[in-house]
This record gives C-alpha cells, sequence and structure tokens, in this order.
C-alpha cells in the first residue's frame, strides 16, 4: 500500500511538470512583445522630422539689382492710366480723382525703386575705378533730373485735386435749456464742426488744369520712365566695360 502511494504521487509530479513548461515557453511570448515595442520606437525614431516650420520660414533678403530695378520701371510704364479719347469729365470729380490716384500711385512706386538704386551701385572707393566713379555720377544726375521733373511739373497737378485745402468751420451750434439746481434754468450750447473747402473755385481751377493737361501729364512721365531705363543700360554697358579694362573688378548686376 505504501508503495503505490508512492508510486501514485510521482505520477501526479510528473503530470504537473508540462504545466510548468508551458509557462516557461510563455516568458518567450512575453519578451517577443518588448522586442516588438522596441522596433517600434525604432522605426518612430527614423520617421523624417517635421520640416513645416524650415520650410515655411522666408528666403533670406537680396537687394534689387539694377537690372531687375530697370525692368520693374519698365513694367510700370504699362500701368500708366490711358486718357480717354475725349480727354477726362471736368465735372465727373470721381473720374478725376480716380485718375489723379492711379498716377500718385505710380509716381510713389517709382520714387521708391529710384530710393533702390543707391545699395545696387554700392561698392567701396578703393574697388572703384576713377571712371566708374563718373559714370556713377552721370547715372546720380539723370535719376535726379528725372524724379526732379516729376515733382515739379506732375505730382503739384495732382496733389492740388486729391489734397485740397480745407478750413474747419463751424457747421452747426445747438443750445438747450436745462434746469439746473435750484430751479435755475442753465444754459448749454454745442457746436458741430466740419472740414470744408476753402476756395471752391480755386479747386475747380485745379481740375480744369488737370484734364486739360492729363495727356501731357502722362507722356512727361513716361517720357521720364523712358529714360531713366536707357540711363541704366547705359550705365551697365560701361561699367561692363571698366571691368574689363581694369582685369580684376567684376561687376555682377
Amino acid at each position: 500500500m505504501t508503495t503505490s502511494t508512492t508510486i501514485t504521487n510521482n505520477y501526479k509530479k510528473r503530470k504537473a511538470e508540462p504545466a510548468t513548461d508551458s509557462n516557461a515557453t510563455s516568458k518567450p511570448t512575453h519578451k517577443k512583445k518588448s522586442n516588438d515595442t522596441s522596433s517600434s520606437l525604432h522605426s518612430s525614431n527614423d520617421a523624417p522630422a517635421d520640416t513645416s516650420s524650415t520650410q515655411s520660414s522666408p528666403p533670406p533678403f537680396e537687394p534689387y539689382t539694377l537690372s531687375q530695378i530697370r525692368d520693374k520701371i519698365n513694367a510700370l510704364s504699362k500701368r500708366i492710366p490711358q486718357v480717354p479719347p475725349d480727354g477726362i469729365d471736368p465735372t465727373n470729380k470721381a473720374a478725376v480723382k480716380s485718375w489723379a490716384v492711379q498716377m500718385h500711385a505710380i509716381i510713389e512706386e517709382f520714387n521708391l525703386l529710384i530710393c533702390c538704386v543707391s545699395s545696387a551701385t554700392y561698392r567701396w572707393g578703393t574697388d572703384r575705378s576713377g571712371a566708374a566713379d563718373q559714370n556713377l555720377v552721370l547715372l546720380s544726375n539723370e535719376l535726379n533730373n528725372s524724379q526732379d521733373q516729376i515733382s515739379t511739373s506732375v505730382s503739384p497737378k495732382l496733389s492740388n485735386v486729391l489734397a485740397p485745402t480745407v478750413d474747419l468751420v463751424t457747421k452747426e451750434s445747438v443750445t438747450t435749456k436745462e434746469e439746473g439746481k435750484g430751479g435755475l434754468m442753465v444754459e448749454k450750447k454745442v457746436n458741430y464742426f466740419a472740414q470744408e473747402e476753402s476756395d471752391p473755385a480755386f479747386i475747380q481751377l485745379c481740375i480744369d488744369i488737370l484734364c486739360r493737361n492729363a495727356v501731357m501729364l502722362r507722356h512727361v512721365l513716361l517720357t521720364n520712365f523712358h529714360k531713366v531705363g536707357r540711363c541704366i543700360d547705359d550705365y551697365l554697358k560701361a561699367t561692363s566695360k571698366d571691368g574689363e579694362g581694369r582685369g580684376n573688378l567684376h561687376y555682377s548686376f
């Protein structure tokens, strides 16, 4: 009886061994899961970084070259408003102001482009020959001459129409009486002010002058734009020849 009990116990122990083996086989499965997790971490690390912030950054600033300034002035001349075949009607103040506003905007952009010429032609004194200095002086004189002609012959006629002289006048006065402390009547006066044209006849004269000379004003603007383009072309040619003559200096425009 004792022997059979011992055999039975040993048999039970042997039957329990596979359970221990199944637990042992479950451990590699757990390790495999950790390997999968680590591989997913590696794949996430290998993913390309978000470059949207770098792509959205603006490009570095570069000043205009003389060639770009010349091309922009040529393009600007094509935007100068046309004059109707019958001229601008001086009684149509809306049409007169619309034409003057377009002309004024063109002149403003032209003056800003001329301001960029100095940075495009900048060279240190020792890097510039005597001929290059003379060429730059000629270019500057012609540019200043064009700006002077436009500012004296065209701009004032536009400004007289777009920004006439006005006076601040009392348009209306309202007087009211209210009962104050002690039953006393208090009088209050309110003034309403307005801006009115100081000299309507002079403003109408400015409109008539602008309409009468609209064709020539446009022609003066186009002529100076054309001359500035030619001056820049001549300066570029002269500078190129000067660079070739010196041999050691090369100007890029």
